[in-house]
């Protein structure tokens, strides 16, 4: 059709179209929010939904970090028990 445009959207992993309801309210936020950012309503709700559900990159990083850090002080709480020199009173 002439005047038409097409956009046409190319992700690097598969997604799928998902509609919402938002109210006016909600609309008028997120529209702010991506003015702000210089982005899309798509990119900060994808951005919302995966930080509230945990998706984020940095979540498995985090989660391994932590699991690491609990390990390192079980260590050190079990050596610091079998350490005489760390014994008090």
């Amino acid at each position: 059709m002439p005047g038409s445009t097409v956009y046409v959207a190319v992700y690097a992993w598969p997604m799928r179209r998902t509609n919402i309801y938002l109210s006016e309210t909600e609309q008028a936020a997120l529209d702010a929010r991506a003015a702000v950012e210089g982005s899309t309503r798509s990119d900060i709700v994808r951005s919302i939904v995966d930080r509230e559900l945990n998706l984020t990159e940095d979540a498995e990083l985090d989660a391994a970090l932590l699991g690491a850090a609990s390990d390192i002080a079980a260590r050190a709480r079990k050596l610091s028990r079998a350490d005489p020199d760390l014994k008090t009173a």
